[in-house]
Order: structure tokens, then C-alpha cells, then sequence
């Protein structure tokens, strides 16, 4: 009888979520460049007039994968309008469920002690997970009934997660640091490292920690991206950025470490498809705050390149920012800052071509151009002007670029931009975590 109420749910909620994407593409006012249009934007529905507050994405195929504090929503990317349709809604409230797909699972970053109690229909009726933080594995063999099959607990949860391919086997990167006061779990003194966990593809019930690389002098770091190419990873800790050797997975070897003063919070990286530069995102005063310079040039909240050729010795290249404030908005919608968050690099088919779609929450997305770091351009934009935007994260998949809304609620957009088509870059054949820059391109 469980099973048969359960499968009803799934129904009636696939209904709902039908209707609400289909009615969810309406236009809205907009500051954009004339090479840059919004084809759709599809809330992330948990139900009827219930929206979720988006985080990170990611893709397999036709499916788009996108993170939320509610739980996880998976939409099926049309190649026609309305270009996107939301398929199901895996509701499992907890911060900040950051994805990542391996085979036909989803990696899901828990950063709270999660409840399943009132969500038992959805949630599959596993309480292992209830009351604990670190690493939700979800079966999407059907994503229209996606499930829970493992559940992996990490000393101070887990804020982000970076996955490293090796064979029959991946490991999991797990960033996270303490936030706010100590807990029992995550002391700021104690905890500095990353934990890493192995993940048998064919059996994830196997999966545990490995090994727990120290990042001291660091709290911890906050997300990591990797270059199998060159056996690299960039890893940004709140206060610096490291180069790690990955040679081996299991146990990263720092190369280098960037500091610098003109840098709030290392938040996040991402590698040239040559491997020649790393970029390294500011997530300035953590988004609470922030300038709304309007200045490609301010420093605050910018995104930094440096030449890594030499990985041992990094240097400065060069930076950039938004050259533009905040949205307009009604004055009873909360602040927003304006600053670099999760951003993506394009694989150009040029390879001296640098092209980074970039979320700048209330200033919406930029398009940046740094194939010279020390002069950056804005290339292509667009800012919804009727509604405060708070994007998440910005990348670009087969043609399109995707962004993700947190605290607005506006959901998943999908924009269409000059110069990005096949033609210009080479498009993913399979999976594409934009934090695994994996050359598994479809030509």
C-alpha cells in the first residue's frame, strides 16, 4: 500500500510540475546585449504554486539536473520551446544540495542535519541520512522516481563536492569549512581538510572515506575543480588558492598556493581548456554584502586569471569585473550582492579562446572574454530588470547557457547567445559537471 500511495504522489506531483514549467517561460523586462536572448525560465517546482530556491547544475544527455535547498529538480532540455520541462522534484530539504552525476546517480552535497520525517513518499522512506551532513547518492535510473540508496557522512557535512574520475571507480572531493559557531561536528581549530570518498560506480553501496588530506592553514575549502589533462586541481579555501597534484586521486599533493590581498573569499576555480590559465572566482563578504561597483575594473568580488604553464609558480594575469550595478527592484525585496559566484568555462574550439559565462547574482549573467587576461571584455549579458535575480550559477551546455536562481526563486533559464553554437565549441558527449573539465567532447 506505501508503494501504490507513493507512486500516486509521484503522479500527482508530475502533473502539477507540468503545468507550472509549461505556464513558467513568460517574458520579462530585461537590460541584455543584442547578441544574448532568454529563451525560457522554468521555476523549480516542489508542487502546486511551491517554488524551490536553486543552487548548482548539472547534465547528462537531454536531462538538466538542478540543485535547490527544498531538494533536487530534473528537467528534460527540449531542442524546441518551451526548451525546458521540469520531469520530477526529489523533495529532501537540506543546504545546499550541490549536484553531480556519475553513471545513473546523482551526488547530492548535504550541509545541515537533514530531516526525511516529513517527506518519507518522496525521500523513499530512508532515515539514515536524518539528522546527519555529507553525501546524498541518488539512483536516476528513472528520473521521474528518483531514490535515495546511500548516504555517506562527512566531518563537517558537506558545502560543495568535486568528483574525480579514475577508472572503475570515482572519488569524491568533499569541500566544506566551518560555518558560524563551532559544532561538534565542524570546529574551525580541528577540522581544515577535505574528505575524500571512494565510489565504486557499479556499487555505490561500498562507498566511504578514504582519506582526509590536510589544507591547513585553511578552515577548509569551499569548492574545487580538477584538469585530468594535466592531472591538476584548483582548489579554492576561503583565504587561498591551491594547485594540487592529482595524480594520485586519493591523495592530492600541493604544487603551489595563490594569495592574494585583493581576494575576500577563494570560492571557486576553473581551468583554460588549454590548461594554461586558472580562473578564481571572489565571493566577496560571502554574498551577504557587497560592492555593486558597476566598474570592470573594482577588484571587489572580480574574477582573477593567472598563468599556471609553470603550476609550481602561478603569476597574476590580469582580472575583471560587472560593469554594472544591481538590477532595479521593488525596495521590500532583500539586498542581493554583486559578485563573481558560480561560473563555467566554455570549451572553445579555438583554443587560444578564453570564454567564461559567469553568475554575478543581482547583476545577473556576463559573458566574459579573457582570452587576453590583462583585458578582459564583456562579450554578451543579460539582467532580468522586473524581479531582483540572485543567480547561483552560469554555464554553458551544447549550444545553450543555463543559470540557476537562489533566493528570487525565477528557477532555471536557458539563454542562447552569438558565437556559441557548434561551430564555435565543441559540444559534450555524455555528462558534463562543470566542475570536471573531462574532454569527453561529442566531436
Amino acid at each position: 500500500m506505501r508503494r501504490s500511495i507513493a507512486a500516486l504522489i509521484v503522479a500527482l506531483l508530475a502533473i502539477a510540475l507540468t503545468t507550472a514549467s509549461q505556464a513558467g517561460a513568460q517574458p520579462s523586462a530585461a537590460e541584455q546585449s543584442a547578441n544574448i536572448k532568454r529563451l525560457a525560465q522554468v521555476p523549480i517546482m516542489m508542487g502546486k504554486d511551491l517554488k524551490a530556491e536553486g543552487s548548482d547544475m548539472a547534465f547528462k544527455g537531454n536531462l538538466a539536473v538542478a540543485g535547490s535547498y527544498e531538494g533536487i529538480g530534473f528537467f528534460r532540455i527540449l531542442p524546441q520551446a518551451p526548451y525546458l520541462k521540469q520531469l520530477s522534484f526529489y523533495q529532501c530539504p537540506a543546504s545546499q544540495d550541490d549536484v553531480s552525476i556519475v553513471g545513473h546517480y546523482v551526488i547530492a552535497s548535504i550541509d545541515s542535519p537533514s530531516s526525511n520525517s516529513v517527506h518519507n513518499a518522496v525521500c523513499n522512506n530512508t532515515d539514515d541520512s536524518t539528522g546527519k551532513e555529507g553525501i546524498r547518492v541518488i539512483d536516476i535510473s528513472n528520473p521521474l522516481q528518483p531514490r535515495q540508496v546511500k548516504f555517506i557522512e562527512t566531518d563537517c557535512g558537506s558545502h560543495t563536492h568535486t568528483l574525480v574520475p579514475d577508472g572503475a571507480k570515482t572519488y569524491i572531493y568533499v569541500e566544506s569549512y566551518p560555518l558560524g559557531a563551532p559544532t561538534s561536528n565542524c570546529n574551525p581549530e580541528s577540522h581544515r581538510k577535505i574528505s575524500v570518498i571512494e565510489f565504486p560506480t557499479k556499487d555505490p553501496s561500498q562507498a566511504k572515506v578514504v582519506s582526509t588530506p590536510d589544507v591547513s592553514p585553511e578552515i577548509g575549502c569551499h569548492d574545487i575543480t580538477i584538469f585530468p589533462a594535466r592531472h591538476l586541481a584548483g582548489a579554492a579555501c576561503i583565504g587561498e588558492t591551491d594547485i594540487w597534484d592529482i595524480k594520485d586521486p586519493a591523495h592530492p599533493k600541493t604544487l603551489s598556493r595563490i594569495f592574494n590581498p585583493g581576494i575576500m573569499i577563494h570560492h571557486g576555480t576553473g581551468f583554460t581548456w588549454d590548461g594554461k590559465y586558472l580562473a578564481i572566482g571572489d565571493e566577496f563578504a560571502g554574498s551577504v554584502t557587497g560592492e555593486c561597483a558597476g566598474n570592470s575594473h573594482s577588484p571587489s568580488g572580480a574574477l582573477w586569471f593567472y598563468d599556471i604553464t609553470d603550476p609550481t609558480s602561478p603569476s597574476l594575469a590580469g582580472y575583471y569585473n560587472v560593469p554594472r550595478t544591481q538590477a532595479p527592484h521593488d525596495t521590500s525585496e532583500s539586498y542581493i550582492a554583486c559578485t563573481t559566484h558560480v561560473f563555467g568555462i566554455v570549451p572553445t574550439r579555438d583554443p587560444h579562446s578564453y570564454i567564461a559565462t559567469v553568475a554575478y547574482r543581482s547583476s545577473g549573467l556576463s559573458v566574459v572574454d579573457f582570452s587576453d587576461p590583462a583585458n578582459p571584455k564583456e562579450i554578451g549579458y543579460y539582467m532580468q530588470t522586473d524581479k531582483l535575480p540572485d543567480l547561483w550559477c552560469a554555464y554553458w551546455y551544447n549550444g545553450r547557457i543555463y543559470t540557476n536562481d537562489l533566493s528570487s526563486k525565477l528557477g532555471v533559464s536557458v539563454y542562447q547567445m552569438d558565437g556559441l553554437g557548434r561551430q564555435d565549441a565543441h559540444y559534450y558527449d555524455g555528462i558534463l559537471n562543470p566542475q570536471v573539465q573531462i574532454t569527453n567532447f561529442a566531436d
